[in-house]
């Protein structure tokens, strides 16, 4: 008798629990090396038992198997008691992987057990067979004709586990599909119920994979059943079924539109509904221009919709509900609309995926009506309540409290849950990015007030607390750029948004809010006339901590108050005086400050804008130095020409009395930035732009491409026009004048020579750049010398002739080749190029290359989408048994030898593909173990004479 049954081992591991780490591995230690005695010994019972505690240890912790633990799991499988060879099969998915080679021992034991005769033995060893049929194809082949046998069992069990079966060995075994397709059509008028619900859950895993063009033919039978059947699981299996065929034949839509209608109006089950509603949107049976598709519609949101308004009801129902409806908004969006009060509440509830749902639909039910309601419910799922106000936790601390609601010893509190929730980083930022996308869709086709949006935009940024600053920057200046008539609102509200520098701290860590304050400070600073206090504004871009922000809101703030100087200058010259003369020298004074920390940083494009506003403030501030201001005020209006603007800042030529009595430097900085208005750019807008006249884009700006003719040779023989190379210049010209001259004097000599004096020249120019890599052929320009390849004839060379020849003279020829490419490499040597790559060690490119191939005619070949069950061509050969090769039938069941041999070409391929389609029949008996034998070499040979003989 064995030391420990597994009740004994599950007691000892229980009472080690509350003891040491250290005991309880010495515990699991002893009990392997009793295991391992029990195995090894040659009682089965107490191997079994052995085997068993493995399989219960290595399901609880970590340990490997024994190294010996896939044979006696063979030897148990092999036992003829029925419980011990239960043992055997239940472990033999543990005890077996890809590389496990006691897999072959099993093959005769398996094909015994699943023929025997006794109805309850085949369903052993059909629990393990879809882990083992994975592991090789060569196992699925040999047991494919057996699996196909099982189909006619009596049992109704063992033909449900068959089917089963039959899909992992398909999947190993593509091949057999078309083989077995038959029989897979019968067992869906199988008169058990559960050998039909298998044989669909098959039929539809096949489609899944393969698509649904092979089972078209079954659509007869699948419909039988979606009329006759009961079961809910069924009928949502060939529902799934339907919603792949639909597509593909879109005659089955009016054939299936009354079993559907149906089950939508009087099934219970949720899951069925939404298969329903699923089925009748793939399949078109929704669209509006179908004359059933509205009451359809009708009857599917109504059934929907209840779910939703049961407060009590299931969650469940509820996501699902909300699921189908995403589905049927795109073709019938206003009767979805009638429920939108019911899936705004969904917004609140305490589970995430429902919340999720809710707000993929109420994001898809936005029009111009219910836009502002809508954002502005969802805002305020991201304002911050009144009873909390502590900063934001982290997605650890969210996830945290969700885990402690939903926990069965935690009291659970929705409310408390769902504060949970809105809190968290990642729904936040999910519910920021769909409200943004709401507000900007199809260029805000659904918004009909812009200031409601610039609102809402700032409003977003300031609670959303969420790195969404980038396209809340986006949308303002996109929004500001294209409504005129909302940019001195936006100015008005984004001017109180620079002077906020709470706002302008948190955005230095990075959070987000820089987008907002970067938007702030652009629109600010180019529609500045809209400032309702331009020194409070300038005071705010440069204010004593802007050395604190990034480099780009710097350079920004500094392009800004440029800006906003430059209008206030201008305006302060309407009512000059003496109080406008002091308050520009102090303006200036104040900005050149504000300026200085910048002149020595670190940032080129800071630096930069800092100096050059430096050096124009400099310019105006001389100038408010050396102008006298006036007396009294000086009311003018504003010029509509700035003064001086064509001849600069100069001397006037107009008399004293024409100057205007205000400094002429408070001009300076507006023309650089207000000469042309900042609009937004059309799509297409370069297409739109009208050619000019005389413009020929299609005409080359150079003749050629800008390459010179090849040689002088090919120049017109018309008379040239002398051109005139003017006179003076120094003696560099003049020497520069007397080679152009020689240039054109040799020229004029060569257009007097005959044909042959310019061959004879062209001869000589090809033989001096014969050598030169860089000199490039004409390819139609043949030398006379050189041999035409065509023309060359082709003579049958004897071996007798070469052996004639003597040695020293084909070596020396041989030498001098040799001799003349090492010289011509030793002169140009070839740059180092490594085309390949790096590879691994022992293999090759040519290897990498073929393997590659292979691979590919692979994918394309192999695989069950490579299964054309409608072609009427015959299923392809099996293939070879890669790692069952021993297991062969008698030599009188196979085809002749010599028709194979015939078949193979000297590449090794066959070029006569009959016999590989020649179908395998299906062997029941036993199966003989033969050992392969290499035959003599005398053997073959009198094989081949023997028929030489007769």
């Amino acid at each position: 008798m064995f030391e420990r049954t597994l009740q004994d081992l599950i007691r000892g591991l229980r009472a080690h629990k509350a003891s040491s780490k250290a005991q309880e591995d010495a515990f699991i230690a002893e009990a392997m090396v009793e295991i391992r005695q029990e195995m090894k010994g040659k009682d089965m019972a107490l191997k079994a038992e052995g085997v068993l505690k493995i399989c219960y240890l290595m399901m609880l912790y970590p340990i490997p198997a024994p190294p010996e633990f896939a044979f006696h799991v063979v030897e148990v499988m092999s036992s003829p008691r029925y419980h011990l060879k239960q043992i055997g099969y239940l472990a033999a998915p543990m005890a077996f992987s890809g590389d496990t080679e006691e897999v072959v021992l099993t093959v005769n034991g398996i094909k015994k057990d699943l023929l025997s005769p006794h109805v309850a033995l085949p369903s052993i060893p059909l629990t393990a067979l879809p882990h083992l049929l994975s592991l090789s194809p060569s196992l699925s082949i040999t047991l494919h004709s057996d699996l196909l046998h099982l189909l006619t069992h009596s049992s109704p069990r063992i033909r449900k586990r068959s089917i089963l079966c039959l899909l992992h060995c398909w999947e190993a075994f593509p091949g057999g599909l078309k083989e077995g397709f038959p029989k897979l059509r019968e067992k869906l008028k199988d008169q058990d119920q559960g050998v039909i619900g298998a044989t669909i859950g098959v039929v539809m895993e096949l489609a899944k994979r393969q698509g649904g063009k092979n089972y078209l033919p079954l659509a007869p039978e699948l419909f039988g059943i979606l009329t006759s059947s009961s079961n809910n699981w069924m009928l949502i299996k060939v529902v799934k079924l339907f919603a792949i065929l639909t597509p593909l034949e879109p005659r089955l839509v009016r054939k299936l539109l009354p079993p559907i209608t149906s089950l939508i109006s009087s099934t219970s089950a949720i899951s069925l509904l939404y298969e329903c509603v699923r089925t009748c949107i793939v399949g078109g049976m929704l669209d509006p221009d179908r004359a059933e598709g509205e009451a359809l519609a009708r009857v599917c949101v109504e059934k929907l919709g209840g779910y939703l308004r049961d407060e009590g009801g299931d969650q469940n129902l509820r996501y699902i509900a909300l699921l189908a409806m995403v589905k049927i908004i795109p073709t019938h969006p206003s009767m979805v609309a009638e429920y939108q009060d019911e899936i705004m509440e969904s917004l609140d509830d305490p589970d995430v995926s429902i919340r999720m749902r809710a707000l993929e639909l109420v994001t898809s039910m936005v029009d111009r009506d219910n836009l502002q309601t809508i954002a502005d419910q969802l805002l305020s799922h991201l304002a911050p309540s009144e009873t909390n106000t502590s900063d934001l936790p982290s997605a650890v601390a969210s996830l945290t409290a969700i885990a402690n609601q939903l926990s069965p010893t935690a009291a659970k509190d929705p409310t408390i849950t769902s504060t949970s929730v809105s809190l968290s980083p990642a729904y936040r930022l999910l519910l920021t990015q769909k409200l943004l996308s709401i507000i900007s869709y199809d260029t805000y086709v659904n918004v009909t007030d812009f200031e409601w949006v610039i609102s809402v935009l700032i409003d977003l940024a300031y609670v959303s607390h969420v790195n969404v600053g980038e396209e809340i920057k986006r949308l303002i200046l996109d929004v500001v750029g294209r409504v005129k008539s909302v940019r001195e609102y936006a100015v008005g509200v984004l001017e109180k948004v620079l002077g906020d520098e709470d706002f302008r701290e948190r955005g230095r860590d990075g959070t987000g809010e820089d987008g907002l304050t970067e938007a702030a400070i652009w629109v600010c600073g180019e529609y500045s006339s809209y400032l309702s206090s331009p020194l409070s504004a300038i005071s705010s871009l440069l204010s004593p901590t802007l050395h604190l922000s990034s480099s780009s809101l710097i350079s920004l703030s500094l392009h800004s108050a440029a800006k906003i100087f430059g209008r206030y200058a201008a305006s302060v010259s309407t009512t000059w005086s003496s109080d406008g003369h002091a308050e520009s020298k102090a303006l200036v004074a104040t900005v050149k400050s504000g300026l200085e920390p910048f002149l020595s940083t670190g940032n080129i494009e800071v630096q930069e804008r800092a100096f050059e506003f430096t050096q124009l403030l400099n310019f105006v501030q001389a100038d408010l130095t050396n102008h006298i201001p006036p007396k009294k005020n000086i009311s003018t209006s504003v010029p509509d020409d700035i003064p001086e603007m064509d001849s600069g800042f100069a001397e006037s030529s107009k008399p004293n009395n024409d100057n205007p009595p205000y400094p002429k430097s408070l001009f300076l900085f507006e023309p650089l930035f207000s000469s042309y208005e900042l609009n937004a750019v059309a799509y297409k807008a370069q297409d739109a732009v009208r050619i000019p006249d005389g413009l020929e884009l299609d005409r080359d700006i150079v003749p050629g491409g800008g390459f010179g003719e090849l040689s002088e040779d090919d120049e017109s023989e018309e008379e040239k026009p002398t051109i005139d190379l003017g006179e003076g210049g120094g003696e560099g010209m003049e020497e520069l004048r007397r080679v152009l001259r020689e240039q054109e004097k040799k020229g004029k000599r060569r257009e007097g020579e005959t044909k042959e004096e310019r061959a004879k020249r062209r001869a000589a120019r090809k033989a001096k750049h014969k050598d030169d890599p860089y000199y490039l052929y004409d390819k139609n320009d043949k030398d006379e010398n050189e041999e035409d390849i065509d023309e060359i004839p082709i003579v049958r060379l004897d071996d007798s002739e070469l052996a004639i020849q003597e040695p020293s003279t084909s070596k020396t020829k041989f030498k001098s080749k040799s001799t003349k490419i090492k010289t011509k490499k030793a002169k140009v040597p070839p740059p180092e190029f490594d085309r390949t790559g790096e590879l691994p060690e022992g293999s090759t490119a040519s290897s990498v290359r073929q393997s590659t191939k292979k691979g590919e005619l692979e994918k394309t070949s192999s695989g069950l989408s490579a299964i054309d069950l409608t072609s009427s061509t015959p299923s392809s050969n099996r293939g070879s048994s890669a790692r069952f090769e021993e297991y062969k039938v008698d030599d009188d069941d196979l085809p002749p030898r010599s028709n194979a041999i015939e078949n193979i070409t000297s590449n090794g391929i066959h070029t006569n593909r009959q016999n590989d389609d020649l179908p395998v029949t299906s062997i029941t008996g036993e199966i003989e173990v033969v050992k392969v034998k290499r035959k003599k070499k005398a053997d073959s040979k009198k094989k081949k004479e023997k028929p030489i003989e007769s």
